[in-house]
């Protein structure tokens, strides 16, 4: 893989390096508040394979960028962005021809998504951000306001102009060209805050007939709005239904027989009266929508289906939809995310997020004229009053950037971007429209979809889904949270860093012997980011733009298929295997998840499972991912780490043996091993180390019992972790653990074929002859690269590591020193869900566990990076509980 440049040194409050026609790389200069940098010097590799080259002139922030709208001249710009590497979003004034700050704002909280609406007239925009919640204060998440500027000659730059309006997350602001009213949907609450913007005045809150209201458009006057919802429309009777997440009044959404949202609505509300006046069915997650009053047309951006209602907004109807087909290629993940309107209303701008690019669209025809190529994640547009200048706003933008140094390189830390471009001639537009399919591997995409004759050889990883395969088995085994570098590290034939082993030869021996038994992959990505996209990406490859924002705070964390809002609409790679005729199984994957009986569970189990016992009654399981429920192992548990891996593999090595007595094995089989996302200083708990190796051993034990089966001859096992965020890795955050074992992988051997999730998803689909799901798994490389049509049937012997399985940290009031205050901060985190405790602190606690608290904590010192990564800052979520003692 390519060697990134180092950023600059970035001082706080900057625009983060900037302004820049398309990836120009400049060299490395001091920058100031006033004077950020034009030009980008590590504009990076990222995981989906495709190219970043943006149009026009760019500016680089700290942090995600949400929002940008236009001030009352075409040079002034305002930027909103999420939390900075000082922990508060900030809203920049930006003289972007001049390079120039002209000021900056912080606040408090989180930010609205795209909570950003241009006040007519006005010298400022309204700005919309969550507060966090006082301490002790019993409403989780933090109150929703808007804010505003408090005009010439105020001593407060900006004021709040209307609080408490709802909780958690507001989604987008809309303003009237009065300027009289704002409107603000209230993604928790399914309802729409109308505040009279010339006092504050908070003037109602309208219930809007759908679930996590995301969009909204105000007219001219003020007395009507639109607003999309991302869940779509509330159940009927007799609707098949699931809960977006686990609380016990958690909404139900409509969903389809693979348990994923199946609606999507608009709603019109009348203000005057606060209430709605019509439903409309659109496409599948309706986020960003765009009024074209005067001549009664609504466009609705519907997210997870790709294409574009158009709504006769007098009528109330829709009267065609824009299928957003790139290239004329069917490319699922394109993910349309916000939209702007040509004052003539004769040209339509798409910001497509999956595909790195703003759509042209021709009004009239309803076609792409063509494609202008943005940084990462394209989340928010505006057109300048004119109609001759676009703004983009780009979630993710160039990628991670560093903590604290250069070299410190870190997943969480987000340089998001704005990047202002003229509107082109077709001229112009032609020749960008040749940069996005360049970067999006067009040509290769169309190759692969081609109707070229089928093969007649059997092939461990067949050209083409659907040509013959000597595999007719796969296990696909998805772990948590760890890099690369912590357990492979000091391996002599990868590239690897031994100063970063954590976990090395006496915790992971199943996982280094595999490696190089089989085939070492030391350049392979997790795509995700944290738990609630990496198992997505791991299983869908692909992400929901209401994962990624993220829109579920405060009703899921969809990492356990708890919130059918969150999935991609083409599915699961078990719903493709089942629609082709294929056998399955899942075990833990998508199941849920189990509370804690208590401390000490996790010992009571080790020492059942040493003592022999058998665990296949002691627990029976229904998947909230309801479809899931026909092919799963319900006496499987799902994700908990009061659970030993050796007693999840106790339980599948069961399954195997029927199998073995019957003569007949899934062809797909998807298996969690949870454990090695391991639990911090815990007292009287299983160590880092035990838990890692207990993850190691049941690895073992699996791989090793299915080398021996009768089904090892046409079987392929594929491991991966759903994302590395639990360590650093000298290579970038995302790099991580995967293995390949079967008969055909090379043995010996060292792949460093560039890979990440989706390429091994992608493998799995060509084995088993599945189609693709997304523009992503399509581009992929798959990984042939590790395989060979060469048998070799040796089987795998498992190795019991050195460390002890049984190991606990010591009792609370045994401890002293930097212990006992690493437990004391652990006993504050919560650990049901996975990613809930604050990763970069764990992360130093399991550090100073394993390395010794002496040794200095290390940072990432390069960067790949992701477009739709979608970590969550971990302070955006309720992750500490009160303190608990033993």
């Amino acid at each position: 893989m390519r060697r990134l440049p180092m950023p600059p040194v970035i001082r706080e409050g900057a625009v983060l390096g900037a302004l820049l026609t398309c990836a120009a790389t400049t060299t490395l200069l001091a920058q100031t508040v006033q004077q950020p940098l034009r030009g980008v010097t590590d504009p990076g590799v990222i995981t989906t394979r495709q190219g970043i080259t943006p149009a026009g002139i760019q500016s680089v922030f700290d942090g995600r960028v949400f929002g940008v709208a236009f001030g009352k001249s075409t040079e002034d710009l305002w930027v909103l962005t999420g939390r900075t590497k000082a922990g508060k979003p900030q809203l920049y004034r930006l003289d972007w021809r001049a390079n120039t700050v002209k000021a900056r704002h912080e606040f408090a909280g989180a930010p609205s998504l795209q909570g950003i609406a241009r006040q007519p007239d006005a010298e400022t925009p309204l700005v919309s951000v969550t507060a966090p919640s006082p301490r002790g204060s019993n409403r989780p998440g933090g109150t929703v306001q808007i804010w505003r500027g408090g005009g010439a000659g105020s001593t407060e730059p900006y004021a709040m102009l209307s609080a408490d309006l709802g909780r958690h997350l507001g989604g987008a602001l809309s303003v009237s060209t009065t300027g009289q009213r704002a409107v603000l949907p209230l993604v928790f609450e399914n309802a729409l805050a109308i505040v009279d913007t010339r006092d504050g005045a908070t003037l109602g809150s309208v219930k809007t007939g759908g679930v996590a209201p995301i969009g909204s458009v105000i007219s001219r006057d003020g007395r009507t709005a639109w607003v999309s919802h991302w869940g779509g429309r509330w159940p009927k009777d007799g609707d098949p239904t699931l809960p977006t997440g686990l609380a016990p009044t958690a909404d139900r959404v409509v969903v389809d027989a693979r348990g994923i949202a199946s609606t999507g609505t608009i709603a019109r509300v009348d203000l005057d009266a606060r209430a709605v006046t019509a439903s409309v069915a659109v496409g599948l997650h309706p986020t960003a929508m765009v009024w074209d009053e005067t001549r009664g047309r609504l466009y609705v951006a519907n997210a997870n289906a790709d294409t574009i209602s158009v709504i006769d907004s007098a009528a109330a109807t829709v009267i065609g939809t824009i299928a957003l087909r790139p290239f004329d290629l069917d490319l699922k993940g394109v993910a349309p995310t916000a939209l702007a309107l040509a004052p003539d209303g004769q040209t339509l701008y798409a910001a497509l997020g999956g595909l790195n690019a703003v759509a042209v669209i021709d009004v009239p025809t309803r076609q792409a004229r063509g494609y202008i190529p943005t940084a990462w994640y394209p989340n928010h547009l505006a057109l300048d009053p004119s109609g001759a200048t676009l703004a983009v706003s780009t979630l993710l933008g160039v990628g991670a950037g560093f903590q604290d140094q250069p070299h410190r390189r870190q997943v969480h830390t987000y340089r998001g971007t704005v990047h202002v471009v003229a509107v082109p001639d077709q001229a112009t537009l032609d020749g960008y429209t040749t940069a996005v399919a360049e970067n999006n591997h067009i040509p290769t995409a169309r190759a692969s979809l081609a109707g070229a004759p089928r093969a007649t050889e059997a092939l461990p990883v067949p050209r083409r889904a659907g040509d013959p395969s000597l595999i007719e088995h796969v296990v696909y085994v998805i772990k948590e949270n760890r890099t690369y570098d912590q357990l492979f590290g000091d391996l002599p034939r990868g590239n690897g860093d031994p100063s970063l082993v954590m976990f090395g030869a006496t915790v992971t021996p199943n996982h280094r012997k595999l490696a190089t038994d089989f085939v070492l992959l030391d350049n392979f990505y997790a795509t995700g980011g944290n738990s609630g996209d990496g198992h997505q990406w791991a299983t869908q490859a692909n992400e929901t733009s209401y994962a990624l924002w993220p829109g579920y705070v405060g009703r899921s964390y969809p990492f356990d298929g708890t919130d059918p809002i969150a999935y991609a609409n083409t599915g699961f790679l078990w719903d493709l295997a089942l629609a082709r005729g294929r056998t399955v199984r899942v075990y833990g994957e998508y199941a849920g998840r189990l509370p804690e009986e208590d401390r000490q569970q996790r010992q009571r189990l080790l020492e059942r499972w040493k003592a022999g016992d058998d665990f296949t009654r002691d627990w029976s399981i229904t998947a909230p991912l309801a479809p899931l429920n026909a092919v799963l192992a319900k006496n499987y548990p799902p994700y908990t780490q009061s659970i030993p891996d050796v007693v999840r593999a106790q339980i599948f090595l069961k399954d195997l043996e029927s199998w073995q007595r019957t003569g007949a094995m899934p062809n797909l089989v998807v298996l969690q091993l949870p454990s090695d996302h391991t639990r911090g200083a815990t007292p009287d708990y299983s160590t880092a180390s035990a838990m890692v190796a207990d993850n190691d051993l049941a690895l073992g034990q699996i791989v090793e019992s299915l080398s021996k089966s009768p089904f090892w001859p046409k079987m392929a096992i594929f491991v991966v972790e759903d994302d590395a965020q639990n360590g650093v890795d000298h290579v970038d955050g995302h790099r991580t653990i995967a293995l390949a074992v079967s008969p055909y992988t090379r043995r010996g051997h060292v792949d460093s074929t560039f890979y990440a999730q989706q390429s091994m998803v992608k493998t799995i689909e060509l084995m088993l002859g599945l189609p693709t799901m997304s523009l992503f798994d399509l581009i992929a490389t798959d990984m042939r690269a590790s395989f060979t049509t060469t048998l070799d049937l040796t089987p795998y012997t498992a190795v019991q590591p050195a460390q002890s399985l049984f190991a606990q940290n010591p009792a609370l009031t045994a401890m002293r020193g930097p212990l006992r205050r690493a437990a004391e901060q652990t006993l504050r985190m919560r650990f049901d869900v996975p990613d809930a405790a604050p990763t970069a602190l764990l992360n130093r606690i399991t550090w100073g566990l394993v390395r010794g608290w002496d040794v200095p904590y290390p940072g990432v010192r390069q960067a790949v990076f992701t477009p739709m990564a979608g970590d969550l800052d971990d302070d955006e979520r309720e992750e500490v509980r009160p303190a608990r003692r033993p």
